[in-house]
C-alpha cells in the first residue's frame, strides 16, 4: 500500500551473476522485488529469481514478505501452485519455475470479462490449489488476478504468498506489523480488522475473483484508503447482475454467498464452495440470487451491523509444543558478531529457535532522511543476510524481526510474547558512571520477563588455539566452545567436499585442485600435527580425511560427462563417509570433557546418532540443503543424457 521504486536502491542488473544463475532479463519490477528471468549454469534450464528490495527500514513488509514467502514456499507441491526450487543461497532472493503465460489481469478488469464457462474454468482449477493450500494449514490471503498466472496450455498457477498465514509457523507479519496487509478491494472484511488465520478469508477473495471475472466490476471502489475499505465492515455488495444481468441467479447465490459480509455466512469450507460452482444448474432460485438492484440509499444512511471478530485474537508467535526461544538484540553493529556467535552457541546446545530483533526507532520522515534511511536500510539488509547464513551453515533458521518504537520497551514486549529463554545483547559502549542507568542493558536488567545474557569476545578459537594446549589443560568453557567448533566442522567439510563436486559439474574444463589440507577440516588437523600432543584425535579424523581425499580422486578419474558413476561414488561412499564424520566428531567431544569434573552441557548434534543426510525430507538449510540438491542435480543431468542419446532403431518382428 505504498509507492516505491526498486530502481532507487543497489540491485543486481540484467548480466550480472548470483551463485549458479546469471540474470537473463528482467520480468518485471515492483514495489517489494524485482524478478528476474536466470538460467540456471548447471541444468541450463530457465527460472525465475525474485530479488527483494532494500529499503527495510522505511519498508519493514519488503524483508517480512520476502521471509513469509521463502518459509512457506518450502511447504508447496500442487500442480496450481508455483513451484519453489530451493537452493543455498548468498543473499536474499527466492527461486522459482518459470513458466510461460499471462496472469489474470490481463483477461479481466473494468469492460473486460470472461464467459461463464471460461470462468467456471478457471475457478474449478483456483478451487483445488486452494483446497491445497487449506489442506496444508496455509491461507493465502492475497488472492487476486496479478496473483493467478494463466498459462498458455489452459492451466493455472497462484503465486506470491508473501503474506500468506501457516498454522505451522510463526505468523510475524500479526505480531510485529500493526496495519492490516493484502489488496483492499479483494480482502475479507475481517482482514481489514486483523484476522490472518481464517480460510474463510480465501473463500471470499475467490469469491470477488469471480465477481470480476463475470461482471469486469467490483463491488467495492479500487481505493488504498482504509476508511473507504472498511466501509464493507457494515454494507453489503451490490449484486453482479446489477452489471451483468446475464449472469445466472444461482450463480449470483453462489457469488454474494461466497463474499458474504460476516464469515459465519460463507461456504464453511472450499469443498463445499467448489461442489455448488460445479452443480450450480441445480440449486434453487432464490430472490437475492435474482435481485438485480443495488442496496437501497437508505442503507447508506443506516448500515447494517458492522463486523466484528469473535473475541480476542491471539497472535500465533510460537507454536504448541515448540522448541526454546532464543532472542538476539542486534543493537550495534559493532558487536553483532559476538551476539550471533553467542546465540548460535545457545541454539546449538538447547536445540532452540532463534529470533534477530532489529529496532527501528522514530527519526524525522523529511525526504532527505528517508533517503538516508534507505541506504541505512540496503546496509542492514546485508548484515541481516550474513546473520541469517552464519545460523543456515548449522542448519539453523532465525526469524527476523524489524520493529519500530523504543528499544528497551520492544525488548521486553518481545521477550513476553515469545515466552523467551533468553535475551543475548553486546557489550554496551558506554561506561560506568553517573548515567549508567541511562544504558540499554541496565534498563532491562531492572525489569526484564527473561534472563539476559551480554555477550562477549571470545578469545579461545579452537580451530587456531587448541593445538597449543593439553587436554587436561582445557577449562570448562573452552570445551564447549570445541563443541561448537566440531559442529561448524562437520557442515564447513560437507559445503567444501559438494562445492567441489559442483564445480567439476560447472566448469569441466578448469584444472582440479585436488589438496584439500586448505579446507578448515584439513588446516585443523595440520596444526594438531604439529603440536604433536593431539594423537588421539589425529587417529580419529585422519582417517576420514584421507578417505575424503581418495574420494575426491576417483571423482575426478571419471569422465565430464559420467554423472551416473559420479552419483554413485556420491550417493554409496561420500556421503555415508559424512555420517561417519559426524560419529567421530561425537567421540572428539567426549574425549575432550573426560578429565572435566563438570563438564558443559552435550551439544545434541554431536550425541544424536541420527545423521542428517539420511534424512532427505528434513528441513534443511545451507551446506546440507546442498547436499540434497547435489543429488537432485545430479539425476536431472543423467535424465537430460538420455533423452539425447538416440535410441536404437528397431525392425518389425523384434
Amino acid at each position: 500500500m505504498f509507492s516505491l521504486s526498486c530502481s532507487a536502491f543497489q540491485q543486481p542488473a540484467v548480466g550480472d551473476s548470483i551463485d549458479i544463475f546469471i540474470l537473463r532479463s528482467e520480468l518485471y519490477q515492483g514495489a517489494m522485488a524485482t524478478l528476474f528471468l536466470a538460467q540456471d549454469l548447471l541444468s541450463r534450464q530457465q527460472v525465475v529469481l525474485k530479488i527483494p528490495c532494500g529499503d527495510i527500514l522505511n519498508h519493514p513488509i519488503i524483508l517480512y514478505h520476502y521471509q513469509n514467502e521463502e518459509r512457506v514456499g518450502r511447504l508447496l507441491e500442487h500442480p496450481a501452485v508455483i513451484r519453489f526450487i530451493h537452493r543455498e543461497r548468498s543473499r536474499q532472493y527466492i527461486i522459482m519455475e518459470h513458466v510461460l503465460g499471462q496472469d489474470l489481469r490481463s483477461r479481466v478488469g473494468k469492460g473486460r470479462r470472461l464467459e461463464l464457462n471460461a470462468a467456471l474454468s478457471l475457478m474449478d482449477q483456483l478451487c483445488r490449489g486452494v483446497s491445497y493450500l487449506h489442506k496444508q494449514s496455509i491461507v493465502h490471503l492475497d488472492l487476486k488476478p496479478e496473483n493467478i498466472l494463466c498459462l498458455k496450455d489452459a492451466s493455472i498457477k497462484i503465486i506470491d504468498f508473501g503474506l500468506a498465514s501457516c498454522l505451522h509457523l510463526p505468523d510475524l507479519l500479526a505480531r510485529d506489523l500493526k496495519n492490516p496487509q493484502g489488496t483492499p478491494w479483494y480482502i475479507a472484511p475481517e482482514q481489514l480488522l486483523g484476522e490472518r488465520a481464517d480460510p474463510r478469508c480465501d473463500i471470499y477473495s475467490m469469491g470477488m475473483l469471480l465477481y470480476e471475472m463475470l461482471t469486469g466490476q467490483l463491488p467495492w471502489p479500487r481505493s488504498g484508503n482504509i476508511h473507504i475499505a472498511r466501509r464493507r465492515l457494515h454494507h453489503d455488495p451490490t449484486p453482479p447482475r446489477y452489471y451483468n444481468p446475464e449472469i445466472p441467479p444461482q450463480i449470483q447465490s453462489v457469488i454474494l454467498r461466497a463474499i458474504a459480509r460476516h464469515a459465519d455466512d460463507r461456504y464453511a469450507s472450499v469443498e463445499d464452495f467448489h461442489n455448488d460452482l460445479e452443480c450450480w444448474q441445480q440449486l434453487p432460485l432464490t430472490g437475492a440470487g435474482s435481485n438485480v438492484r443495488p442496496p437501497p440509499l437508505w442503507r447508506h444512511l443506516f448500515p447494517k451491523k458492522s463486523v466484528q471478530l469473535r473475541g480476542k485474537q491471539e497472535k500465533r508467535t510460537t507454536l504448541s509444543g515448540a522448541q526454546p526461544q532464543i532472542i538476539a538484540a542486534l543493537i550495534d553493529s559493532s558487536q553483532s558478531d559476538n551476539v550471533l556467535a553467542e546465540v548460535k552457541k545457545l541454539a546449538l546446545i538447547r536445540s532452540a529457535e532463534v529470533t534477530l530483533v532489529h529496532v527501528v526507532e522514530e527519526e524525522s520522515d523529511s525526504h532527505v532522511r528517508r533517503y538516508g534511511i534507505a541506504v541505512e536500510g540496503e546496509q542492514l539488509m546485508v548484515r541481516l543476510e550474513h546473520a541469517v547464513q552464519l545460523f543456515r551453515r548449522c542448519s539453523l533458521d532465525p526469524s527476523i524481526c524489524l520493529i519500530r518504537g523504543e528499544v528497551v520497551e520492544v525488548l521486553r514486549k518481545l521477550c513476553a510474547d515469545l515466552d523467551a529463554e533468553i535475551l543475548v545483547l553486546g557489550a554496551s559502549r558506554k561506561k560506568d558512571g553517573l548515567l549508567r542507568s541511562a544504558s540499554v542493558r541496565r534498563r532491562l536488567e531492572k525489569q526484564n520477563p527473561c534472563p539476559l545474557l551480554v555477550a562477549e569476545e571470545q578469545p579461545f578459537s579452537p580451530a587456531t588455539a587448541l593445538s597449543a594446549f593439553q587436554a587436561e589443560q582445557l577449562t570448562v568453557g573452552q570445551v564447549l566452545a570445541c563443541d561448537i567448533f566440531l559442529v561448524d566442522l562437520w557442515y564447513e567439510y560437507l559445503h567444501h567436499h559438494t562445492d567441489f563436486i559442483y564445480q567439476m559439474l560447472l566448469y569441466p574444463e578448469r584444472a582440479i585442485n585436488l589438496n584439500e589440507d586448505h579446507s578448515l577440516f584439513g588446516c585443523f588437523l595440520t596444526s594438531l600435527e604439529a603440536s604433536g600432543g593431539w594423537d588421539a584425535i589425529i587417529s580419529l579424523l585422519k582417517p576420514i580425511h584421507l578417505q575424503f581425499q581418495q574420494i575426491a580422486r576417483r571423482m575426478a578419474a571419471l569422465g565430464p560427462t559420467d554423472h551416473p558413476g559420479l552419483q554413485e561414488l556420491y550417493i554409496q561412499e561420500s556421503l555415508p563417509l559424512s555420517c561417519r564424520f559426524k560419529k567421530e566428531l561425537g567421540q572428539v567431544s567426549l574425549f575432550l570433557r573426560a578429565h572435566l569434573e563438570g563438564p558443559p552441557p552435550l551439544v545434541p548434534f554431536l550425541v544424536d546418532q541420527t545423521c542428517p543426510v539420511s534424512q532427505p525430507n528434513l528441513a534443511c538449510f545451507g551446506p546440507l540443503l546442498r547436499a540434497f540438491n547435489l543429488d537432485q542435480d545430479l539425476c536431472i543431468l543423467i535424465q537430460q543424457r538420455q533423452n539425447k542419446e538416440p535410441h536404437p532403431q528397431t525392425t518389425m518382428g523384434e
